[in-house]
């Protein structure tokens, strides 16, 4: 399994940063590679899942402190399940849509509106301890589904999962830049927030969530700035 102690600060420091730039610089790429063409490697990453089950379940159970056979069932074969919703709803769902004219005033009846989905740049995703591989895979294969990069902060001992995952995303053709692994430490989120990524998705409790967000709002604020 692979090894999640965490490096000096100097170190994380330069690690994260160095995620951050090389997620940024390929992230525009990668949002304008057309739609089909990031499906497909969805696609073949479902298909590689499927092959690689048992080597995705114990790296998930051993996170987990939980047998295989739970693994097998609650992370991985929910996770291809949902890479393969993305493969067939996502031209639908990231179209153009048109908005009606009901309701609008007067002056506004001749304009025309439309809401585009487009893709925000670098996704910080902060994983769970307790389901390691299903929750942020699944939001790891949305970000990149809609033209994002992703950096990914793994619960406590969720590296292994989370690697695994990602390197059959590489094996299946998608840049390694736009998805890469930091450290397990609160340091390498709170360093990768600093660093100004464009979102966070975090699964966990309320008190986590209110400081990420303060962090993430100091950010900004001093992005703005």
């Amino acid at each position: 399994h692979l090894s999640a102690t965490p490096p000096p600060a100097d170190s994380l420091n330069a690690v994260v940063h160095a995620a951050c730039l090389t997620a940024r610089h390929a992230q525009p790429g990668w949002a304008a590679t057309i739609l089909s063409a990031r499906l497909e490697i969805l696609a073949r990453t479902r298909a590689l899942i499927a092959t690689h089950a048992e080597h995705l379940a114990t790296a998930s159970a051993f996170a987990r402190q939980r047998p295989m056979a739970e693994s097998l069932t609650a992370d991985v074969v929910p996770l291809a399940d949902a890479c393969r919703f993305i493969e067939r709803e996502a031209a639908r769902l990231l179209a153009p849509r048109q908005l009606g004219r009901r309701g609008r005033p007067l002056w506004l009846g001749g304009v025309r509106t439309e809401i585009h989905r487009d893709p925000l740049g670098v996704v910080l995703i902060i994983a769970p301890a307790n389901y390691p591989l299903f929750l942020p895979g699944v939001q790891i294969l949305q970000a990149l589904a809609t033209g994002n990069a992703v950096l990914i902060k793994p619960g406590h001992h969720g590296t292994a999962a989370a690697q695994t995952l990602v390197n059959l995303l590489h094996h299946a053709g998608l840049d390694h830049r736009l998805a890469q692994i930091l450290p397990e430490s609160t340091a390498a989120a709170q360093l990768a927030i600093a660093a100004g990524v464009a979102k966070v998705f975090l699964t966990g409790s309320a008190a986590t969530g209110a400081a990420v967000l303060a962090d993430f709002s100091r950010s900004c604020a001093a992005g703005a700035g």
